[in-house]
């Protein structure tokens, strides 16, 4: 622990709490694994990404509120540090004792140490906020979804997906195959606090999408049916859609699909919000079910009315790229505008899900006027933000051989407008 003073302050916590609350007795370990340590951590936004983090973490057997510690500093002694406390809560169709802190009024693009308690095995991490001034750094991030019932592709996935030491991840929707099992979504909780950690231990922030397998029902249900994806992600309101500025030049606006909420009820609210943030060059939109198809039915009903609806907004409020999933293939189309392609003022519609989920044959791109790429492959998207906000590059990650190719967008809004 020399030199570290972490390591450390570390050490004196164990101390204090291990004397404070004894230690586990004989018999509950003989008893099977503690049920007591802080497991399935998941880091959300549901204030401004630059001064807040929400923390949700599971810990079944623990007596009484969840507490962790967080500094920006952690040469700081441990006694020193900013304490939050949780209270316990559960939901009917879980078996789980879950814990939530959210914090707010942090310093944007800086590091914060975190330590949940626990009497022998504190959880020990660190996150990041995001820069709020143009020029501080890249923003990178990374875009995908259906990770479902394949857990072996799923954290091979998830191993890649890490190793780009994303800002956070953006996933849009289909997370497990069977709404209600508890035990797809345990597997998918364990796999993402075990493997999406970037470098250093910083924890990666995912910004969910609601598909149709988190709703028991699949379409056209209350939230009531999801209870798992509204319970266990910590959400911006109203929840099953939302917006996040991510940084100076960024914004996301999640919508739902028609899966907890109609696509035609959240119309008026898209148009509004992309009003809003009319002076930010760079906007996205995530959900899951494509309106342009790399595998489906471009006459399905969820399609149709997206492109309905939805399209002419994108069109209207010049959104760059629109992210997709639903379909389990790799997708790239061509800049659509009205309809028909348009190089020069395009929306330009990526994905169609393929973390982990069984792939799909797909179309050829020869035949449908609206595909510029699409292949059977395991991927997620990489995207880069330039600092001064000029530049947006987004390149396909693949898990096997390169099946597409990335694309590059300068920004159409002028700096002095912004």
């Amino acid at each position: 622990m020399q030199g570290n003073p972490f390591l450390a302050a570390k050490f004196v916590l164990l101390t204090a709490l291990a004397l404070a609350a004894g230690c586990v007795s004989a018999s509950k370990q003989a008893a099977g694994p503690d049920l007591t340590l802080p497991s399935q951590v998941v880091l959300n936004w549901q204030g401004h990404p630059s001064t807040s983090m929400t923390i949700s973490w599971r810990a079944d057997d623990q007596e009484g509120p969840g507490r962790l510690r967080f500094s920006s500093d952690p040469a700081r002694p441990l006694s020193s540090w900013s304490t939050r406390t949780a209270p316990a809560s559960s939901f009917a169709e879980s078996s789980a004792t879950l814990f939530r802190v959210a914090l707010t009024e942090l310093e944007p693009d800086t590091t914060y140490h975190v330590v949940i308690e626990h009497p022998t095995a504190p959880e020990q991490f660190n996150f990041r906020t995001l820069p709020a001034t143009r020029g501080a750094r890249d923003l990178v991030f990374l875009a995908g979804g259906d990770s479902r019932s394949q857990r072996d592709v799923r954290r091979q996935v998830n191993a890649l997906a890490a190793a780009q030491d994303p800002d956070f991840v953006i996933f849009d929707g289909d997370f497990i195959a069977s709404a209600l099992n508890e035990t797809e979504w345990d597997e998918w909780f364990d796999d993402w606090h075990e493997q999406m950690i970037g470098t250093g231990g910083r924890r990666i922030p995912v910004i969910p999408a609601i598909g149709n397998h988190e709703v028991s029902g699949g379409t056209n249900q209350p939230r009531s049916k999801a209870p798992f994806y509204y319970n266990r992600f910590a959400l911006p309101e109203p929840g099953s859609h939302h917006v996040l500025q991510l940084g100076p030049d960024l914004v996301l606006l999640t919508l739902d699909s028609g899966h907890t909420t109609s696509v035609e009820s959240q119309t008026p609210w898209l148009d509004e919000t992309l009003t809003a943030h009319a002076d930010i060059p760079w906007k996205l939109v995530q959900y899951h079910v494509a309106a342009w198809p790399s595998v489906r039915d471009f006459d399905g009903a969820g399609p149709v009315k997206i492109r309905d609806l939805w399209v002419p907004l994108f069109e209207k409020h010049d959104v760059a790229v629109v992210i997709e999933a639903h379909d389990h293939a790799y997708k790239k189309t061509v800049p659509i505008r009205g309809g028909r392609r348009d190089d020069a003022s395009g929306v330009i519609y990526t994905g169609d899900g393929g973390w982990g989920a069984p792939t799909r044959t797909v179309k050829d791109p020869a035949d449908y006027w609206w595909l510029d790429e699409a292949a059977s492959a395991d991927h997620f998207w990489k995207f880069r933000l330039s600092a001064d906000g000029e530049q947006l590059s987004a390149d396909p990650i693949f898990l096997a051989e390169p099946a597409g190719t990335g694309f590059q967008l300068q920004s159409r809004l002028p700096v002095s407008v912004r």
